[in-house]
Parts: structure tokens; C-alpha cells; sequence
């Protein structure tokens, strides 16, 4: 069975770029916090939000570097990846710890939410502002 996952959500604060270590190669990672909605039918041929969920999510090398130059906090943003458990023992209580992370192939910005949401864009030597 494929460990596939896609959804569309909100970041909830602007991506953290970082460079770590993999096989002793430097590669860019972008860890991003989104907030997934859940919705079910309301019996009047709509949807209600029923909660939802927070999922952090690494986006790695060149995707990341666009996804740190790009995205900010209250962006909505379409995903698709593979989830993956983290698994790690806590270092104050010894206790082993679990959290279930998505490793994203795409991250892509969606336009029905753009209004109020600062980003920049760059061509070349011009610099666009969208809200």
C-alpha cells in the first residue's frame, strides 16, 4: 500500500531554512508547520469544518530554498509527500518519543487566499510585492 498524502492547509508561521549534514553532503531543508482542515458533508449539499490537524512538514534542497524565499505564515499551500514516524527518547525524562512527519515532494503556494499574505517574488533585477 503506497504512503502517499496530499492536502491543501495554512502555514502557520514562515518556513525555517536550514542546512544540515546527510552521507557528509550539506543539503538545504525547509521545515514548515501547516495546518490541515477536516471537513464532512452538512446534509444541505455543503461542508462544515469539523477541526483539523497540524503536520510538520520538510521540504529538502532547491524546493526548500524557494519555499523559504517565498512562502510566510497564513499561506495557503497544497502538499503532497509521504508521512514518516520520527521516533527519538527525550533527553529531560528518558521517555521515547513519537511524531509523525510529512517529507513533502511539492509544497505549491495556492492563489485562493493570497489577499493579506506578504510575499516576494524575484525576475531577474525587479522585485515584485503581492498581498
Amino acid at each position: 500500500m503506497p504512503n502517499n498524502y496530499q492536502g491543501t492547509g495554512n502555514l502557520g508561521e514562515s518556513p525555517a531554512l536550514k542546512t544540515v549534514q546527510v552521507n557528509g553532503e550539506d543539503r538545504k531543508v525547509a521545515e514548515l508547520r501547516v495546518f490541515f482542515d477536516n471537513y464532512r458533508a452538512d446534509g444541505q449539499g455543503g461542508l462544515e469544518q469539523t477541526g483539523g490537524h497540524w503536520l510538520d512538514v520538510s521540504l529538502w534542497d532547491y524546493k526548500a530554498e524557494q519555499a523559504a524565499r517565498l512562502l510566510r505564515k497564513g499561506a495557503r499551500v497544497y502538499v503532497t509527500g509521504r508521512l514518516e514516524l520520527d521516533s527519538w527518547t527525550d533527553r529531560e525524562t528518558g521517555e521515547p518519543r513519537e511524531k509523525l512527519r510529512l517529507v513533502a515532494d511539492d509544497v505549491l503556494l495556492s492563489l485562493t487566499r493570497v489577499k493579506g499574505v506578504e510575499f516576494e517574488a524575484r525576475r531577474g533585477e525587479e522585485e515584485c510585492n503581492a498581498t
